[in-house]
């Protein structure tokens, strides 16, 4: 049975936010453009709107998003540092942020306490690294994390929308340079054999002689091979360039964006500064990480204060031979450490059974994945198309199309004992009529597989060789 294409959900989806519009590609895995671009009212004047914008564009009404969800807003906060070379030189990632957090706020006298800076590397020139950064608010983050969690995808990542660090007219040149028009910035980026890839930011609000800049940031990079200029819906002046590309529909808006989504879902690296906060991690893996670790310290702990007892019982053994008098203290203080000496062993003990059993748990969790195709692929009926299988929390989502809704029944009724040893507690399926045959049907439905843990798996038995 094949469905139609139009049940399929896109891999990846793109938004280019403005002031006063959003577009929206939709890409396959390989970041190659599925349909025409979408043009949606959703004015957002702040990064701070981010998230309300968002719940505006993925309403009941419009298509639903890819997995992965990418956003390019055109007012992002966004700078180009510059800090000594030797200061920052094999400082780890954590120094790094914070010296280009303190470089930020004294170049702004903005505070960045509550905010998200990503970074990227650009060069080095006269013993000075350029790092471009973007900020946004640490709450703005959340809510919009918050927002696509309920659409069921992912958010994967936020940045301003200059920058394509590459010649968006065709085969790489030796040297090249490009001029950004933005809302309130202008981007000049250019590459030299001699120095590589620079970037400068131009604030236009802030700098009211940006142009005059501009000019003799041209002057100073000298003659290229290509050049290039991207303009907005502003005009603005520019120096004169080999190419012109103006961002509306009846333009190069397409062209760019589909630039921009094969940069972020296909090459191997992304050269720009992508906001997007550590992913959680797994629970399950951590948990058994820290009892690996527990019980080594604790063995180590063991051998430690045992040989503490017995160096301290030769020396009360000693001290008894020399004063009776104080035999009855130390017959007490020997019966304490008796007791300690107890407690250690039962705790040992259960470290040891621990120790004998984490590994094997581990064994089984890594073939549950398997076992889960497995069963599913024994027990589905002709009838019946599994879409999706992803995972949100601590549970593994089901989703897909029936013909029929008893099919639906059919199948989790057949895999419930399988699910159930792998230590998932299944939920009753849900199930919509999608109403699109005469007499009914097909079914969408989705099916829940709660994971109980690492308890619950080694409780079911899959933690036995």
């Amino acid at each position: 049975m094949h469905l139609p294409k139009f049940f399929k959900r896109p891999a990846h989806t793109l938004l280019y936010i403005t002031e006063a519009k959003t577009f929206r590609i939709d890409t396959d895995r390989r970041g190659v453009i599925n349909g025409d671009i979408l043009v949606i009212d959703c004015p957002c004047e702040s990064a701070n709107a981010i998230p309300g914008c968002l719940d505006s564009i993925f309403n009941d009404s419009t298509p639903k998003p890819g997995r992965k969800v990418w956003l390019l807003y055109a007012r992002l906060t966004t700078y180009a540092l510059t800090l000594p070379s030797v200061q920052i030189e094999g400082v780890d990632n954590a120094i790094l942020e914070q010296a280009l957090q303190f470089e930020f706020e004294g170049l702004t006298g903005q505070s960045v306490s509550n905010s998200f800076l990503a970074h990227q590397y650009i060069g080095a020139a006269d013993e000075m690294s350029t790092y471009w950064i973007n900020l946004v608010a640490k709450e703005t983050l959340t809510k919009t994390k918050e927002i696509l969690k309920k659409k069921h995808c992912s958010f994967a990542g936020l940045t301003h929308p200059g920058g394509l660090p590459f010649l968006i007219s065709g085969t790489e040149s030796p040297s090249w340079l490009r001029i950004e028009c933005w809302s309130d910035s202008v981007f000049a980026l250019a590459k030299t054999p001699e120095l590589g890839l620079s970037l400068q930011i131009f604030h236009t609000a802030q700098n009211p002689k940006w142009q005059d800049e501009v000019d003799h940031w041209v002057l100073d990079t000298g003659a290229v091979d290509k050049s290039e200029a991207i303009m907005n819906n502003k005009i603005e002046y520019l120096p004169n360039t080999d190419e012109n590309y103006r961002l509306s529909l009846d333009g190069a808006l397409v062209f760019w964006l589909g630039l921009w989504a094969k940069h972020l879902v296909a090459d191997d690296t992304i050269d720009v500064p992508l906001l997007n906060p550590q992913k959680s991690v797994n629970k399950d893996l951590l948990f058994m990480a820290g009892g690996g670790i527990t019980a080594a310290l604790l063995c180590a702990g063991h051998f430690t204060w045992n040989l503490y007892l017995r160096n301290d019982f030769q020396f009360q053994t000693e001290a008894l031979s020399k004063a009776e008098k104080y035999s009855l203290d130390l017959r007490k203080n020997l019966n304490t450490e008796r007791d300690k000496a107890n407690q250690l062993r039962q705790e040992t003990a259960l470290v040891e059974t621990n120790i004998d059993s984490i590994p094997l748990a581990i064994a089984g969790l890594q073939q549950r994945p398997v076992k889960l195709l497995l069963t599913l692929a024994n027990n589905t009926p002709a009838d019946l198309v599994i879409e999706q299988i992803e995972q949100e929390d601590d549970a593994i989502i089901i989703s897909g199309v029936s013909l029929l809704p008893q099919l639906v029944n059919q199948l989790t009724s057949a895999i419930e004992a399988d699910v159930i040893a792998l230590g998932w507690k299944p939920s009753t399926p849900t199930k919509k009529d999608m109403a699109i045959f005469a007499q009914g049907g097909p079914w969408n439905f989705i099916y829940k597989l709660q994971d109980m843990g690492l308890e619950g798996f080694i409780n079911n038995g899959k933690a036995a060789p």
